[in-house]
Order: C-alpha cells, then structure tokens, then sequence
C-alpha cells in the first residue's frame, strides 16, 4: 500500500511483519485451536493438531468410531465411546465380545448361589451363600469346627445343612447361648429378697424372719420383689 515517501504491507493471514517475513503463531493466537486435549503445533504457513486416542480431525474434534469395524459377535450390539466400546449381549451370550456361551443359563451353582463368568475365559464363578462352599456351593461347611465355638458359655454346637444349633447350658439361652436367663421362682408371701446371677440366684433374710425365710428358700426358692 503506497504512503507518502513510505509503504505499508498487508499479509495474508499467515504472515505477519513489515515485510511479511515472519510466520504467525496460530497456537498462540488460537489456545483452543485443539479440542479433547490434542496438542498444538505450529507450523510454516500454518498449524496442524496431534490428537489424543479416541480423537481426530483437524481440531481434534470427531469421536473414532471403535464399532465401525464390528469388533462384537454377530447379534449382539456394539457401543461406542471414547476410544474404547462395549458389546451389549443376547441371552445366553457373554464375554467381551459376547463370543462365549453363557454357562449360567444352566444354573450351575447350588443353593441359590448367584452365578456369573470371568468374561476372558468363560469359567462359571458361583457366589455362595452363608453356610456354604465349593466350586457350586452344593457342599456344606461344619460351623462347630471351623473357627471358635460359635456357642457361648459353654454351650454344645451341632451342624446343620447350611447352619447350626447350639445347646445351651443351664441358666442361657439365644442363638448362641448369649442371653442369660432370670431363674428365680415365683414370688410368695413374705419372701426374701432374692438376687438373680448368671444359671443361679441368692437370697437375703430379715434378721426377725431369718430362720422361716431361710427354710422357705430352700423349700421353694422365691424371686426378687
């Protein structure tokens, strides 16, 4: 562009300085010139995007399309996300790819033990419940004999399928023999005053009553008033 005893130069938009010599800086002038975290690089002229895994186009902004090959086996149906996708399986279909026959279908496990596979390999994994075990959980496990006497104070553990029972020692009672039980009697006229203990009680008398209460604790021990 002429002046008066001077010029001026005007650049196309990849060029800058007086003499348009210098190249511009896109990647500084445009900071989200790259989308989904491409990187950006400048260039003569210009600036191109490095795009991460997943990502393409010339500002990183087209998802790859990871079904377009149709990694999943013929009826089921392919999801596609961010360079990655997952196969939504029909029955009796699993694994990644849903390439293995579903081996749950014939309910394998036992004793309404849930079942699902390792999606690599296929194999059945049962789930037991309480009480029991093994590969399908048909096997029962001994609760009297695998850890501490599940029942207190003494009391006697017997196995059941899938449980047990405990027999309790005088004086408790519960599940486990873990609530001890009130033994003192019915109460009668002029009682004594009783303290109830653990399988056991005690009785106080009166000093003026202490030979008649004393029989009639023995006789027919009375409880606590």
């Amino acid at each position: 562009m002429d002046g008066v005893d001077t010029y001026n130069c005007q650049c196309p938009p990849e060029w800058t300085g007086q003499f348009c010599t210098n190249d511009v800086d896109e990647c500084s002038l445009l900071p989200n010139a790259c989308q989904n975290g491409g990187t950006c690089r400048n260039t003569l002229n210009g600036y191109n995007c490095a795009c991460v895994n997943g990502w393409s186009g010339p500002d990183c902004s087209e998802n790859i399309d990871d079904c377009a090959d149709e990694p999943c086996t013929t009826g089921s149906t392919c999801i596609d996300h961010v360079a990655s996708f997952s196969c939504s399986c029909p029955p009796g279909k699993t694994g990644l790819l849903c390439h293995i026959d579903d081996a749950c279908t014939s309910n394998p496990c036992k004793m309404g033990a849930h079942c699902y596979m390792n999606p690599i390999n296929g194999k059945v994994i049962c789930n037991c419940p309480s009480g029991y075990k093994g590969g399908t959980c048909a096997e029962d496990i001994d609760e009297c004999v695998i850890g501490p006497n599940p029942c207190e104070h003494g009391g006697s553990c017997k196995n059941t399928v899938g449980s047990f029972t405990c027999s309790c020692a005088p004086g408790y009672t519960g599940p486990h023999c873990e609530t001890s039980i009130n033994v003192i009697p019915t109460p009668a006229r002029m009682t004594p005053t009783c303290l109830d203990q653990i399988g056991d009680f005690t009785c106080s008398c009166i000093p003026v009553l202490q030979s008649w209460c004393k029989d009639n604790a023995a006789a027919t021990p009375p409880r606590d008033t």
